[in-house]
């Protein structure tokens, strides 16, 4: 009973790779927001951002942190880039493919299309529109009621808590993005798994 005890209290770690400052600041401002109820799930969370990422850069930098200290890794990935290129788009596909069933259950590609700021999005509104790029996105989160003062930078980010500023809409994003149906063969089909770190950490199924 005691062993038992024991491995029950066992504290899972996580580790959030993002190509950019936006995917950082937010589950930074996440894990600030939310330490009661990651210690409550028995959760440690780091987010971690690199210098000048693509997404081989994220896979190495999610192989790193398991061999090191990590049960489970989620490699945030912006698709605009990739599938901007079909060469470069296969060879994402393989790379990915190969490590998912090295590292199954370890390491999650959570992939926002084109950019994360469309899970963003989603925490306003239900949408399936098409966006070409991350300054589309944007466009719209910019809209009245919504992030109106967003900007893509250091000094807004380090002034507002973008995780709070959403939390109330957390609920809503997450069943927007689940609702979304992602059409493989279409890139410009927008979406967001975001929400899949939300369910893992929280166990919100």
């Amino acid at each position: 009973m005691a062993r038992e005890k024991r491995i029950k209290e066992i504290r899972k770690s996580y580790a959030i790779i993002g190509e950019g400052i936006t995917e950082f600041f937010y589950f930074d401002g996440f894990r600030n927001v939310e330490k009661d109820l990651l210690k409550k799930f028995n959760v440690t969370l780091k987010p971690d951002k690199l210098k000048h990422p693509d997404y081989s850069d994220i896979i190495t930098k999610a192989q790193s942190l398991l061999a090191k200290e990590f049960d489970v890794v989620f490699c945030l990935i912006d698709m605009d880039y990739i599938n901007a290129d079909n060469v470069r788009k296969q060879a994402y596909d393989k790379e990915k493919s190969s490590c998912i069933k090295a590292y199954k259950n370890e390491i999650y590609f959570i992939e926002s299309n084109p950019a994360f700021e469309f899970w963003l999005l989603l925490h306003f509104v239900f949408t399936d529109r098409q966006f070409r790029n991350c300054d589309e996105v944007i466009t719209e989160l910019k809209k009245n009621g919504r992030l109106e003062k967003y900007e893509k930078n250091i000094e807004y980010f380090s002034k507002n808590n973008l995780y709070l500023q959403l939390k109330e809409k957390l609920e809503s994003a997450i069943n927007h993005a689940r609702s979304i149906s992602i059409d493989i063969n279409n890139p410009h089909t927008s979406y967001s798994r975001v929400f899949e770190v939300f369910e893992e950490l929280l166990q919100k199924r």
